[in-house]
């Protein structure tokens, strides 16, 4: 049977507010693309100017803005200051066309970096991207309709960051790749795999060695000096967190006297962090990425407990705000652009080989110490 059965479209209740899949953006981004494609801009001519878009597309000058930078970034669109957009680069029908379908990218976030660089990369390698967002709170209706157009410009490939592992997501991660299936079109995971850690699909996945990145942070606390380590993630199923978490238990087996609880929930629910703190006693806490960690950061110095003299706290990801939090936080590193160079790759290398079997391409995350977990006195 089956993997990807279709399945009948859920009812959404009237009163649950929707959110379109595409942001602003994209849309503008995508029509700009589609009409260099046909030829009505060809090559070195000049683009309506921020003004007529933002009247055109009935959008904000910053969202004109926005779909031109991510043009430009292309290597479709070339911006002069003071004189406006031009087309640019080879003729767009040398273009292969891909997609590539996102969760809402926050500011500073590790995807909005990946999202960049997977820009630079097609542009080097001359691809041009159609760019989806897809939320948690997509419906599946929501979805066919947006995913039909991508069918219709004859994409090549897919790419896609799963949303998280839990039943109101699952449907739409089927949908995505059932749909992929039945039209024979590569598709990249980004991250993650579809499932939980170890359940794996028949998909190739890009990502960073999470577990290797969790063993890190947990063979540094031990380092310092930790021996009674909390792994605390968010409510959210990710096959990543999955592996950052056995990380740091590899490393806390290594050493009989060190001992490691696990704990969910909101770094900023001071009740939640209170009962943790008198519950396991903690001398660290490894954080499953830094956004939960810059939240468990703010609360911890709000109870007056000192950072690293009384906790040591470790993130993931190394986001740009993790240097300039209160405390700087240790945390692990990842590669958005090798993640960008290694989705192109195994992408081509799937749209030239699609019998081979699925691979799942690992690329080792780096620990940055800083000051939340400095040796000290005690």
């Amino acid at each position: 049977m089956s993997r990807y059965p279709k399945k009948p479209a859920s009812v959404v209740p009237a009163n649950v507010r929707q959110r379109p899949i595409q942001p602003k953006y994209g849309a503008v981004y995508d029509a700009l693309l589609k009409s260099i494609r046909r030829g009505e801009y060809p090559s070195g001519g000049k683009l309506p100017t921020e003004t007529e878009l933002v009247e055109q597309f009935k959008v904000s000058r910053i969202t004109v803005i926005r779909a031109l930078r991510d043009l430009q970034a292309l290597g479709v669109v070339r911006r002069r200051r003071g004189s406006g957009s031009y087309v640019e680069g080879p003729k767009q029908s040398k273009f292969a066309s891909i997609a590539l379908l996102l969760p809402p990218l926050e500011s500073g976030s590790i995807f909005s970096t990946v999202h960049q660089a997977l820009l630079r990369e097609a542009q080097k390698r001359q691809w041009q991207i159609l760019f989806h967002e897809i939320s948690e709170r997509t419906s599946v209706q929501e979805a066919q309709a947006a995913l039909e157009p991508l069918w219709q410009n004859d994409i090549r490939g897919l790419l896609y960051l799963p949303l998280p592992v839990q039943p109101q997501c699952a449907e739409l991660n089927e949908l995505i790749a059932g749909q992929c299936v039945a039209r024979k079109l590569p598709l990249v995971l980004l991250d993650r795999d579809l499932h939980k850690l170890h359940d794996r699909s028949r998909f190739d996945v890009v990502g960073s060695d999470n577990e290797l990145g969790g063993f890190l942070a947990g063979r540094h606390l031990i380092q310092r000096g930790c021996r009674r380590i909390v792994f605390l993630t968010d409510a959210r199923e990710h096959p990543t967190a999955e592996a950052r978490l056995e990380g740091v238990g590899n490393a806390v087996r290594l050493d009989p006297a060190v001992s490691m609880q696990i704990c969910s929930g909101d770094g900023d629910n001071r009740a939640m962090l209170e009962h943790m703190l008198k519950e396991h006693r903690p001398d660290a806490i490894a954080c499953v990425n830094d956004l939960t960690a810059a939240k468990v950061m703010r609360q911890l110095l709000k109870l007056g407990i000192k950072i690293p003299e009384q906790i040591k706290l470790t993130g993931f990801d190394d986001t740009s705000t993790a240097a300039l939090l209160a405390v700087p936080l240790t945390t692990v590193r990842q590669s958005p652009d090798a993640m960008a160079i290694e989705a192109m790759t195994v992408l081509l290398q799937r749209m030239e080989r699609p019998d081979l079997p699925a691979i799942t391409l690992s690329i080792a995350c780096a620990l940055v110490v800083r000051e939340s977990t400095a040796a000290h006195t005690a």
